[in-house]
């Protein structure tokens, strides 16, 4: 996805001291931040602007390239394909947040990307790219993630995201995108209060209940907000896309019981207006 060699400060960065940073964003250069985390300065970026909507949203990417290359794309200056994000997140043996773009700018980090009601997450968004060259095949190091837990912490609480706005770049760019992978642990960031999670005895309770059908499965999607295209691949696409999120143990993209059972779960704990398609249950009937 990344590719090239290191760069120098330009556009976004140099901007920064011209025009007031956003309300809790932060400062040039290393800083330690409650949650423990030091953020380093890095090559500033070209691939950003001022924004222009309330943070509500978290975006986390894999880079499918080394830190090197990485850090060179993410400058922006490629006028073909610029792009840039707020934090990369390193797979050194001592891993670090390298800072790119300020909060008070939106990096381009989403590109066609839509979640619920929203449509480009560049302005709404905050961009976290991890070094991992397939988050597919490659698991993330236990020191990486550790670090990757406290710098979502730091921004979920700053902005007040919700945790069905913490996504995967494959959750808002479904079909085009496959970041940040199977084996990013998004289990294990829910247990830290990070994105969201079914509830388990939802998750059993509903494994007995008829599997949503195609026309039910795009409803229930699109309720939790995947936005699909049209015809069975935009759905297939959808399912994958969720799968890759809550069941990575079988991403196949076919509505099953367990898939229905954590989607139903994930809707009646998130977005409990949304009808689930369940049969009525039979009232009882009173004894003579």
């Amino acid at each position: 996805m990344l590719a090239g060699v290191a760069g120098l400060l330009t556009a976004c960065a140099s901007s920064e001291s011209e025009k007031p940073p956003q309300e809790g964003s932060p400062k040039s250069g290393a800083e330690l931040y409650r949650s423990g985390v030091i953020h380093h300065p890095g090559p500033a970026s070209d691939g950003c602007e001022p924004r222009n909507k309330i943070i509500r949203h978290l975006v986390i990417h894999h880079t499918g390239a080394p830190l090197p290359s990485s850090l060179t794309m993410l400058q922006g200056k490629d006028p073909e394909r610029s792009v840039g994000v707020h934090y990369v997140v390193s797979d050194e043996p001592a891993p670090r947040v390298i800072d790119m773009v300020p909060e008070s700018y939106a990096a381009y980090h989403a590109g066609k990307s839509a979640w619920l009601e929203a449509d480009g997450l560049n302005h709404s968004s905050i961009g976290i790219e991890i070094i991992n060259l397939d988050g597919n095949r490659h698991p993330y190091p236990a020191d990486q993630m550790e670090l990757i837990i406290a710098l979502c912490d730091e921004i979920i609480r700053r902005h007040g995201i919700r945790p069905e706005n913490v996504v995967g770049h494959s959750d808002v760019s479904v079909g085009r995108k496959i970041d940040p992978g199977a084996l990013f642990p998004w289990r294990t960031l829910a247990e830290h209060g990070i994105g969201a999670w079914p509830l388990a005895i939802d998750v059993e309770e509903l494994l007995d209940a008829p599997v949503p059908d195609a026309d039910l499965s795009r409803k229930l999607l699109t309720a939790y907000g995947y936005r699909l295209e049209p015809g069975k691949d935009g759905l297939r696409n959808g399912i994958e896309a969720f799968q890759r999120h809550f069941r990575a143990h079988r991403v196949d993209g076919t509505m099953d019981s367990e898939t229905g059972a954590l989607l139903r779960a994930l809707l009646r704990r998130y977005r409990p207006e949304t009808p689930l398609g369940l049969p009525e249950k039979t009232p009882l009937k009173d004894a003579g």
